[in-house]
């Protein structure tokens, strides 16, 4: 089976479906939308929600150079928490990805509310239905924990942030090939396990203030099967986009500029 690799970069995050005070209610939404979590409270939180929730699994992918876990979430309502069984099941395997750039955020604490509102809130339970998630809420879990404050100086938050480079300061998002990080190495071994059928990377764009939400990228070229190129610009990106739209989100393909000192050349 030819695989999908959804690449998407966050610009907000959805309101929460929680009210105040909620007990699973994120880091993220009991700042107001100022604070991401450090490492140790996200890891507290997955787990939380695999002890309270079956549906939920919690597993390490690998060890990062200064010894932190990597953590990794199987979000499964007929609880089938190996590729043997969700193969056999036939469901589909979705990979989100986040923090592969640990100053580029939001879409570990968006996944996080994601996750919370399809197991607690049921909001979005029905995505279950034919689908299996892996959540990897931080991929660069030692470039996350070198916080600061002016680690992306013209990101609008949050407050605080980790750093783009790994311990060894080794670019994750160009090491895929090479696989120099014992990160990737994981991750590498991760993927050719579940084999998912799309792969979802989360990134925020930096100093860009455009006016969509959400900007998103896909293959369609080439380096895929010409079938599966075809699928995805007639049938998949126009039902997304359109699911978008109708949602009340705008979103556009993502924006590159010509010059990056010369925003008005386009």
């Amino acid at each position: 089976m030819n695989r999908i690799f959804l690449w998407i970069a966050c610009a907000t995050l959805g309101a929460s479906s929680l009210s105040a005070g909620d007990q699973w209610q994120t880091a993220f939404e009991k700042s107001g939308g100022l604070r991401t979590p450090r490492y140790q409270e996200t890891i507290d939180y997955c787990k939380a929600l695999a002890k309270a929730f079956p549906s939920v699994h919690y597993e390490s992918f690998g060890v990062s150079p200064q010894g932190r876990d990597l953590p990794l979430l199987i979000v499964s309502k007929t609880k089938l928490f190996t590729p043997e069984d969700v193969r056999k099941s036939g469901k589909a395997v979705v990979l989100i990805q986040s923090g592969i750039h640990a100053g580029e955020i939001d879409g570990k604490d968006a996944s996080l509310m994601l996750v919370r509102d399809m197991v607690i809130t049921k909001k979005y339970e029905h995505l279950l239905d034919h689908v299996v998630v892996l959540f990897v809420p931080i991929f660069n879990v030692d470039g996350h924990e070198r916080f600061g404050k002016y680690n992306r100086i013209n990101q609008n938050g949050p407050e605080e942030m980790g750093w783009r480079v790994t311990a060894q300061n080794l670019n994750l998002n160009r090491d895929y090939m090479k696989a120099d990080a014992p990160e990737m190495r994981g991750m590498l071994q991760l993927f050719t396990q579940w084999l998912p059928d799309f792969y979802v990377d989360c990134h925020v764009t930096d100093g860009i203030d455009c006016q969509y939400d959400v900007t998103y990228s896909m293959e369609t070229y080439p380096n895929i099967d010409a079938e599966v190129a075809r699928w995805i610009k007639t049938a998949f990106i126009p039902s997304m986009t359109g699911h978008m739209e109708r949602s009340g989100h705008l979103l556009a393909p993502y924006i590159i500029p010509r010059e990056d000192r010369d925003l008005t050349k386009g």
